[in-house]
């Protein structure tokens, strides 16, 4: 590397002064891979491989967690038939929908009012609703009756299934 030579300054003040040498040497003994890189030969023993993290499944969207409610309470009006909701639900919660529907009289209507959601686990998805219940046989004026709804969704082979379903 030499050293930079110094300039008359500019009619401005300027002092410019020349580049330092910047390129490596090129001599020809410096070619060719590195000592430790000589061979040819594929290496030997354990290889390593880049694996993906582990993603977390993400739990699905509000308006998604709504429009499952929302289909729960339409099969509860039986404005909705009860197999078109059997792929979400688990056997257990697809009981308890048939046995609230045999229980409860006919010309209720219920309303969702609210939906709280919480996630203990990252594969699994726990909802608080609301709902008003609306019974056509009562007159107006009568103060309104309201329910509450638990559920708990799983992730279970890639799919949320409703696990858990009370109306208290």
């Amino acid at each position: 590397m030499s050293v930079p030579a110094m300039h008359e300054p500019t009619p401005g003040g300027f002092v410019l002064y020349s580049l330092p040498d910047y390129e490596p040497p090129h001599e020809p003994e410096e070619f060719g891979p590195p000592p430790r890189w000589s061979s040819l030969r594929p290496a030997s023993g354990s290889q390593l491989t880049l694996v993906a993290p582990p993603t977390e499944p993400t739990p699905p969207p509000a308006d998604v967690l709504w429009r499952l409610v929302l289909h729960l309470i339409e099969a509860l009006d039986a404005r909705r038939p009860v197999a078109q909701l059997r792929a979400m639900l688990s056997d257990a919660a697809y009981e308890a929908l048939l046995t609230r529907l045999r229980t409860s009289r006919p010309g209720r209507r219920h309303r969702l009012l609210r939906l709280h959601t919480c996630a203990p686990t990252s594969e699994s998805v726990e909802l608080g609703a609301v709902l008003e219940v609306v019974d056509s046989a009562v007159r107006r004026g009568r103060p309104r009756r309201v329910r509450a709804a638990a559920l708990r969704l799983e992730l279970v082979k890639g799919r949320w299934h409703c696990a858990v379903l009370r109306v208290l």
